[in-house]
C-alpha cells in the first residue's frame, strides 16, 4: 500500500507539473508576444484566457465571459503600416519560450542524477516550452493556424503581408468597437496579386464583405462575394472554414436561395460540431433562420434570437446584435 500511495503521489505531482508547465509556457509566450507588439508600435486590445477574457471596448477595459475562449492576444497593429513587422509579432512569443528552455537546461544540470521528482517536472517544463517555441501548442491541435503558418502564408505572395496587416487591424477594431464599419476604404481593398488560394487573402475578402454589408451592401452582392470564396474553403484552416461556411449558409437561407446541398450542410453533424466549436456565437442566428425558413417555427426562431442577443451583448459584438435584431424584425413582420 505504501508503494501504491507513493506512486499515486508521484503521478499527482507530475500531473500538477504538466498543468503548471502549460500555464507557465502560455504566460511566457503571451508576454513575449505583448513585448514584440509594443516594440513594433502595436498594442494589445484583448487578453483571452481559458474561460474569461479582458477586452478594451469603447475606451475601457472590461471583463467578458464568452461562450468559448482559448488563450491568445489580439493586437492592434500600428496605424502606420510601414512600422508593421509581422515577423516580430509572430515569433517574439516563441523566442521567449526558447529562452525559457535554455535557462531551464542550464538550471536542470544542477539537479541530482537518477530519478528525481523535481527532475521529471523540470523535463516536463522543458518539453512543454519546446513545443510552444516550435509553435506546436496550442492552436495546431485545435484547427487554428499557428503564428508560424500565418507568417509563412503572408510571405508566400506580395499581397499576403498587406492581408495580414488588414486582418489584424480588422480583428482589433472588432474588439474595440464591435464592428469593422469604422475601417477606412483603402484598408479593405484587396491588393494587386491577391489570390483566393492564400487564406490570409480570403480573410481579407471576408473583412471586405463585412464592411460592405455594414455600409449597405445589397444582399445579392454579398451572396456573390461569398460564392467567390466557396471554392477556397478546402484551403482554409478549420477555424476559418467554420466562419465562411456559417456565413454562406446563413445568408443563403435568409435570401431563400438555399438548395438541397445547403440544407444538407446545415444538418450535417460533423459540420455542426465544426461550427459550434469555432463560431458558437453566430450559431444562434443560423439556427434561428433555419427554424424560420425551413422548419417554419417562427416562435422557436424568436426564442433562439433572444438567447443570441444575450450572448452578443455580453461579448459587446455590435455587428452580431445588429444582424440578430434585423432577423428578428423580418420574422416579426412576416408573422404579423
Amino acid at each position: 500500500m505504501q508503494v501504491v500511495g507513493s506512486l499515486l503521489s508521484t503521478i499527482g505531482w507530475l500531473g500538477l507539473g504538466l498543468i503548471g508547465s502549460l500555464l507557465g509556457a502560455t504566460l511566457i509566450y503571451e508576454f513575449g508576444q505583448w513585448l514584440g507588439s509594443r516594440l513594433t508600435g502595436g498594442r494589445v486590445v484583448k487578453i483571452a484566457g481559458y474561460r474569461y477574457q479582458l477586452v478594451h471596448f469603447a475606451g475601457h477595459w472590461r471583463w467578458q465571459r464568452p461562450i468559448h475562449s482559448e488563450p491568445h492576444l489580439v493586437i492592434m497593429p500600428p496605424s502606420e503600416s510601414e512600422r508593421f513587422n509581422y515577423a516580430t509579432i509572430c515569433f517574439s512569443g516563441g523566442l521567449f519560450n526558447l529562452l525559457a528552455v535554455i535557462f531551464s537546461l542550464v538550471t536542470v544540470q544542477q539537479l541530482a542524477h537518477g530519478f528525481d521528482l523535481w527532475l521529471m517536472i523540470a523535463i516536463i517544463w522543458i518539453w512543454v516550452n519546446t513545443l510552444k517555441a516550435l509553435q506546436l501548442l496550442p492552436f495546431v491541435w485545435r484547427g487554428r493556424a499557428t503564428a508560424a503558418l500565418d507568417f509563412k502564408t503572408a510571405r508566400a505572395i506580395p499581397a499576403g503581408t498587406t492581408a495580414a496587416y488588414v486582418t489584424m487591424l480588422a480583428t482589433a477594431t472588432m474588439v474595440e468597437t464591435g464592428s469593422v464599419a469604422s475601417l477606412p476604404v483603402d484598408a479593405i481593398q484587396l491588393a494587386p496579386g491577391s489570390t483566393s488560394q492564400n487564406y490570409l487573402i480570403v480573410r481579407q475578402a471576408w473583412v471586405t464583405l463585412q464592411w460592405g454589408q455594414q455600409h449597405g451592401l445589397p444582399l445579392a452582392e454579398l451572396l456573390t462575394g461569398l460564392t467567390r470564396l466557396t471554392h477556397s474553403f478546402n484551403e482554409l484552416p478549420p477555424a476559418d472554414m467554420a466562419v465562411y461556411l456559417d456565413a454562406t449558409l446563413y445568408w443563403h437561407l435568409l435570401a431563400e436561395q438555399a438548395d438541397v446541398q445547403f440544407i444538407a450542410w446545415v444538418q450535417d453533424h460533423e459540420l455542426q460540431r465544426l461550427r459550434q466549436r469555432y463560431t458558437p456565437l453566430t450559431q444562434f442566428k443560423l439556427r434561428a433562420v433555419y427554424q424560420w425558413r425551413v422548419s417554419h417555427q417562427a416562435p422557436t426562431a424568436l426564442a433562439t434570437i433572444e438567447q443570441g442577443l444575450k450572448w452578443a451583448n455580453r461579448e459587446h459584438n455590435t455587428t452580431e446584435v445588429m444582424w440578430l435584431k434585423d432577423l428578428q424584425t423580418q420574422i416579426e413582420q412576416a408573422e404579423a
